[in-house]
């Protein structure tokens, strides 16, 4: 896996793990790797904005999903799901949107952008045979508490040529 160590730190008002940080930390990442950002939140029907980020490199266009980490907010007045559940559910959404952003988005790649977290390291090691069984291409960025980036692959035949 590659790291990126010069990504910006959380803030304090923005938790390591939400959707801005890993989104801002991705961005950083992504320029700082000689990518071209183009910054774009297309809203479900109904539903807040999903965040993705269209980056491009030698003429290969990246269309990322980002998706933080459920965490509980004490002003929050909801009962709030357990993580793992969250956690999974959040996973899942976004794998599909990756999907559906690539039947939207005509010959470009798709990945996704999570905190490398505990929860999302188990989703992603249990998906890992069926990509690799399946020759299925699906980068996967893990964004750290200090604003490092990951580089991984949902198949292992692509660990090592990821860029």
């Amino acid at each position: 896996m590659e790291t990126n160590l010069l990504s910006p730190l959380a803030s304090k008002n923005n938790e390591w793990y939400s959707e801005e940080f890993i989104y801002s930390s991705m961005v950083t990442y992504l320029k700082e790797n000689g990518y071209k950002v183009q910054k774009e939140n297309r809203p479900k029907e109904g539903e807040k904005p999903e965040r993705i980020i269209i980056a491009s490199k030698f003429f290969q266009k990246e269309i990322i999903e980002v998706k933080g980490f459920p965490y509980y907010h004490p002003n929050h007045l909801h009962a709030v799901a357990p993580k793992a559940v969250q956690a999974k559910s959040w996973f899942t959404e976004a794998l599909f949107n990756s999907f559906v952003n690539f039947s939207s988005f005509d010959n470009n790649e798709v990945a996704m952008a999570v905190p490398n977290v505990g929860r999302y390291q188990a989703i992603i090691k249990n998906l890992n045979d069926y990509f690799t069984i399946n020759d299925l291409y699906f980068k996967i960025y893990l964004v750290n508490e200090d604003g490092s980036v990951e580089v991984s692959n949902l198949n292992q035949k692509y660990l090592q040529v990821v860029p």
